[in-house]
């Protein structure tokens, strides 16, 4: 993408943004960002500090008007979040024929289940992944103990739901049954604190498929961020 490609991809996006309505609905009580996704675009911003509903919203909603035939880009810019609203768009994600998953900079979590759920995973030069394994509470799930039986019940459900969907997402990329083990034990943060990144080099040695992101993404993302400034 040469320099005044990127200029026209970063204003054409964000000129589509304006006609659907405004570029961001800012919430700064809680630093909640909501890209209002342009209509037509097969290019879908999630970039946002956290996945709330809202933001999976308008994320469906971009997607839903996209012919699943086409090729589908998803930039991802994100902490995480929710994960049922994680879950739901890459659920959407996975419907497409053909999908890549741009990460300039870091998809983290949620995010990374997100990323995950594409055909082909693109990173900018110093980007990262994460482990997925849900938090509650700000504590990792596994790490719940016995004094509140309700809340430890809740953390091995959403502990085993994760971890299936994770398998199930995994399998999609990986030929062999020990690929898939070796990468969910990673994913699922079994040898790392929860937001440890995971880059390039040891997504491509677990055997997923990664290519270096068009710095014209992340020229998208920083004129984001400055927007929302």
């Amino acid at each position: 993408m040469t320099p005044r490609q990127r200029a026209v991809l970063v204003a054409s996006l964000l000129a589509g943004l304006a006609t659907a309505g405004g570029t961001y609905l800012v919430l700064r009580a809680n630093q909640r960002v909501l890209p209002l996704p342009a209509p037509r675009s097969n290019i879908v911003p999630i970039i946002t500090p956290v996945i709330y509903p809202d933001v999976a919203g308008a994320a469906l909603s971009q997607l839903r008007r996209l012919s699943e035939d086409e090729h589908v880009t998803v930039v991802l810019h994100t902490l995480g979040g929710c994960m049922v609203s994680s879950v739901m768009i890459a659920d959407a994600l996975r419907r497409f024929r053909s999908s890549t998953a741009v990460v300039p900079y870091m998809a983290l979590s949620g995010g990374t289940i997100i990323a995950l759920s594409a055909q082909r995973i693109e990173l900018g030069r110093n980007a990262a992944l994460s482990a997925v394994d849900p938090m509650i509470g700000g504590v990792r799930a596994r790490h719940i103990g016995d004094d509140d039986p309700s809340l430890r019940d809740t953390a091995r459900e959403y502990e085993t739901a994760i971890r299936r969907y994770v398998h199930e997402t995994l399998a999609l990329h990986l030929q062999s049954p020990e690929a898939v083990d070796r990468a969910l034990t990673v994913f699922m943060g079994e040898e790392a604190p929860h937001e440890w990144p995971i880059r390039a080099p040891e997504l491509a040695a677990l055997g997923l498929d990664i290519g270096a992101a068009d710095p014209g993404f992340a020229d998208l993302v920083d004129a984001y961020s400055r927007r929302a400034g």
